[in-house]
């Protein structure tokens, strides 16, 4: 209930002396539980919510306070005993709640009416709160209460000719969510605040101790009502009786309420809407229909400028600007900051005076003129919406007819688009005006395209423009899309953004922009972009023949299959049932995290095929590799959740993370992080009917008898039909372009269909020459070694140099390591390894490193390999990787111990395995 004390004639003046609630602009309250939103009230508005009880729980009831005749010394107690008041009464009835001061209410004003206080401090407001609430409360409730009473927010009030105030509404809002107050019921208690301050200053010290009242507030309509009143009667008591064992059932209520409204991820086009309207059909602002953009646009907030670069590379020709204070601390004085601009009323240009002139300055000029269509610059006074029409609109009517004027502008080649950056709510508002005299100059809506902040500044501007035009717009509006998606998506048209930024998907065609900074605190994550690869200038031929041979598979090979005239990369027969069936499967799937199992026979292309999955997915999923499965869970399910949520803060995220994961050793460990994400992802509150993140772990299966489940696909180790003619015919494609195409062993045995007399064969014929005593063949035996019992350890191409006395050298911009091997290099292999610089030395294949082990051995047996491995310091100069090495070597150690604990030729040093293991 409003505040009633002051004089009567005080409240008629802030009521603004109308008794007429529908001469009043309606606003929207603020977002629930949101603090970075848009949203400003003007003053003299009405907000369209009335103060109301308990609804269902979620929807938040609305209190409303003038505050405005409360004295310096009395504001702050105010405030604090209202708040604790509302919020102990919304946790009590399990209600979602805002209190509002600054809001009038009658009798004394009209309901609803934004009034707006002057905060001068508003840390005071904070902290004192958060006083209160410990002084208020009992002991065992302090922390619930706490969480449950959101920190005070300060949503600032325009006056009616859109400029700043110093105003503000202040707003508490109170989640009583049912994880914080299971089934507590909440005492509040308050002291007689006269008496505390003639205590403190001694004037009542003989007195005895005023004891605090015991109060229990619970929500009755649109007030508070406490049941424990002093002179509580009988009647009151029973009510209080009543209501007690009621909260247990109202409890569960709450907890059925917050699993109700679970919202499935809206599938939203409008990022290809975009697109396609913002260049005419052409996809691209390089090749874009439109030759010239017009943007009109009104009242910017701070939040929203660094979401507008797009405006700077639209580049625009004009830009019709109805926020007055746009030079001082709007779009206009950010996009000054970053292109040039002449800045103009609209009376300056006058028809027919100088119309040639004028005409060939638009089509010359590379300046943008920027207009101040209500005021602001040369001593130009803003006026009121219901002013704006007699004062400005004859100019703006002008001005517009020249811009639509077809020796002006080439006709239908420019693009008019409303920025609408405030919620426009009135019908003389003079966006609405605009808006109408550009439809009738332009004989419709097709060179006209509206972007609205959020969607219901979309349905008051359409309902406005229905009224006003009698046209639907909807189709020619973007409502559905945050600025900084529209921001992303804009960018991404532009081919020298996308090759100087990165982006992620937002779904439906949309995208953000991934700065380096965040991705670079996503450091336990490799993130695959939608635009990945583009702008680079690597080579293809020697990352194809790298791959062919038997190397990792890479993001380029990909993005290299898909250029015009390049060999498609074969699809694996699982590829389409995974993306296609198991993939929208889980999605499906009402929990935050699922996994899913692609089990592979080593060197049989399973991890190949999961990063073939995340590479046609990364325009559906916001995709990642994790880069290290020894990192701590703790903070990788962080950095998941953070790319899920990256530029979706206070929305619902659109797209879930899909996560590739490797070389686990226990399944228990993939579950402990699948339970770090789900829990990451709830600490969030973060809810949905569908998953958020999907597990894609790919196991190292030891046998080709696995049997496959819902969540569990298998590669095996020979191929289907199909695939080996799709592997034959790539290599005869293959041949046509690489000289050396018959030393591809790792493509060869997928064609030979993973044949193991040919690998042998090949393996023999390379090894003839082995000699134990050569460098070179000394860390083919290690290598080989690692791969078959260690978990495939490699070793870094600066540690192969090291070991063979070379120093680096560059062949075609990669690192020429392998040919260090002299005649053994057809069966070694670099890769890039995620967040090194150096790149990794493998054998081509596992099906190679087992077999070169066979040819191996007799000329040199394991126990001399491991001794080299154990005595030789420049294996362990790779300080990321010696850690990784060591846990190998020991593995070896213990599972070869009986094996080598019988070779007679040669024992183990085991000295140097005591100082190397120390």
């Amino acid at each position: 209930m409003a505040d009633q004390d002051g004089k009567k004639s005080q409240e008629e003046d802030l009521s603004l002396g109308i008794k007429d609630q529908s001469k009043h602009q309606a606003s929207e309250p603020y977002p629930f539980h949101k603090y970075n939103h848009t949203n400003r009230y003007t003053e003299g508005s009405i907000l369209n919510i009335p103060e109301s009880g308990a609804l269902n729980y979620i929807e938040p009831c609305h209190e409303y306070k003038a505050f405005i005749n409360t004295t310096d010394e009395t504001k702050m107690s105010k405030f604090t005993d209202e708040v604790i008041r509302f919020a102990a009464a919304c946790m009590n009835s399990r209600t979602n709640g805002t209190i509002h001061f600054g809001i009038g209410d009658k009798p004394n004003f009209i309901h609803g009416q934004v009034l707006g206080v002057v905060v001068e401090d508003k840390e005071a407001y904070l902290n004192e709160l958060k006083f209160a609430i410990d002084r208020s409360f009992e002991f065992k409730h302090k922390q619930a209460a706490q969480k449950c009473i959101k920190p005070p927010r300060f949503v600032g009030v325009l006056n009616k000719n859109m400029t700043s105030s110093d105003k503000c509404v202040i707003e508490v809002d109170i989640v009583p969510d049912y994880v914080i107050c299971e089934e507590n019921i909440y005492h509040t208690f308050n002291m007689d605040t006269k008496k505390a301050k003639k205590k403190e200053k001694g004037k009542d010290a003989d007195k005895t101790e005023t004891k605090p009242s015991k109060q229990f507030f619970i929500r009755d309509g649109g007030s508070s009502r406490n049941l424990l009143v002093p002179t509580t009667s009988d009647k009151h008591m029973e009510q209080y009786n009543r209501f007690i064992p009621s909260v247990a059932k109202q409890s569960q209520l709450r907890k059925q309420a917050e699993e109700k409204p679970l919202n499935v991820i809206k599938n939203s086009n409008q990022g290809s809407r975009l697109s396609q309207m913002i260049t005419g059909g052409s996809l691209s602002l390089d090749k874009s229909h439109f030759e010239r953009y017009i943007i009109v646009t009104n009242k910017s907030h701070s939040i929203q400028l660094e979401s507008l670069g797009f405006l700077v590379e639209l580049d625009p020709t004009a830009v019709l600007d109805f926020d007055p204070e746009s030079a001082e601390c709007g779009l206009q004085s950010y996009f000054e900051q970053q292109s040039t601009v002449s800045v103009h009323l609209p009376s300056e240009y006058k028809i027919p005076e100088g119309i040639e002139d004028i005409a060939d300055m638009f089509k010359l000029t590379k300046k943008t003129r920027w207009m101040f269509c209500n005021g602001g610059i040369k001593d130009e006074v803003p006026s009121d919406i219901d002013q704006w029409s007699k004062d400005k609109g004859a100019s703006i009517q002008e001005v517009i007819s020249f811009l639509c004027r077809k020796d002006v502008f080439p006709n239908k080649r420019f693009l008019v688009i409303f920025l609408i950056l405030s919620t426009v709510s009135e019908q003389m508002d003079p966006l609405v005006e605009t808006f109408s005299t550009f439809f009738h100059e332009l004989k419709g809506t097709e060179q006209i395209l509206c972007i609205c902040d959020n969607e219901n500044a979309f349905t008051s501007w359409k309902d406005l423009i229905k009224a006003r035009c009698g046209n639907d717009i909807s189709d020619r509006c973007i409502y559905e899309l945050s600025l900084t998606e529209v921001n992303g998506t804009i960018l991404s048209l532009l081919s020298k953004k996308r090759r100087s930024s990165r982006f992620l998907t937002c779904g439906g065609g949309s995208k953000v922009l991934l700065k380096k900074k965040v991705e670079c605190s996503l450091n336990s994550l490799e993130i695959l972009c939608t635009n990945q690869c583009e702008g680079g200038n690597e080579d293809n031929i020697p990352i194809e023949e790298n791959f062919y041979k038997g190397g990792k598979v890479s993001w380029w090979n990909f993005y290299f299959s898909e250029q015009p005239g390049s060999t498609p990369f074969i699809k694996r027969d699982k590829f389409d049932f995974i993306k296609k069936t198991v993939i929208p499967d889980l999605c499906s799937l009402r929990k935050p995290c699922v996994l899913f199992n692609l089990m592979h026979v080593p060197g049989c292309g399973g991890t190949t095929l999961a990063m073939h999955i995340l590479w046609a997915l990364r325009d559906r999923f916001r995709c990642a590799i994790l880069k290290n499965s020894k990192a701590d869970f703790a903070e990788v399910a962080d950095q998941v959740v953070k790319l899920l949520t990256h530029d979706h803060e206070e929305h619902l995220p659109r797209v879930p993370v899909l996560l590739m994961i490797d070389d686990f050793d226990d399944m228990k460990k993939v579950k402990f992080l699948q339970q770090l994400i789900e829990k990451e992802c709830k600490k969030k509150v973060i809810q949905c009917k569908s998953a958020h993140v999907i597990l894609l772990n790919c196991v190292r299966a030891e046998s080709s008898e696995v049997t496959e489940s819902t969540d569990t696909v298998f590669i095996r180790n020979d191929l289907y039909e199909l695939e080996q003619k799709q592997f034959v015919q790539q290599l005869v494609e293959i041949e046509k372009t690489h000289k050396n195409a018959d030393t591809f062993y790792g493509f060869m045995i997928m064609k030979k269909n993973l044949k193991p007399d040919y690998i042998q064969h090949v393996v023999h014929n390379t090894l003839k020459s082995f000699n134990k005593n050569q460098k070179h063949a000394q860390l083919l035996a290690v290598l080989a070694l690692l791969n078959v019992y260690g978990n495939g350890t490699s070793l870094s191409s600066s540690v192969c140099h090291n070991f063979l006395g070379l120093q680096p050298t560059l062949v075609c911009g990669t690192d020429s390591v392998e040919e260090r091997f002299d005649t053994f290099s057809t069966l070694v292999a670099s890769r890039a390894v995620k967040g090194k610089v150096h790149k990794a030395v493998e054998i081509i294949h596992p099906s190679f490193a087992w077999y070169c082990l066979q040819e191996i051995t007799p000329k040199m047996t394991i126990a001399e390999i491991i001794n080299l491995l154990l005595t030789t310091d420049e294996l362990y100069e790779d300080t990321e990787g010696k850690d990784i090495l060591m846990q190998d070597v020991l593995s070896i150690l213990i599972e070869r111990h009986s094996m080598m604990a019988k070779s007679q030729s040669h024992s183990i040093d085991r000295p140097s395995i005591l100082k190397r293991l120390s």
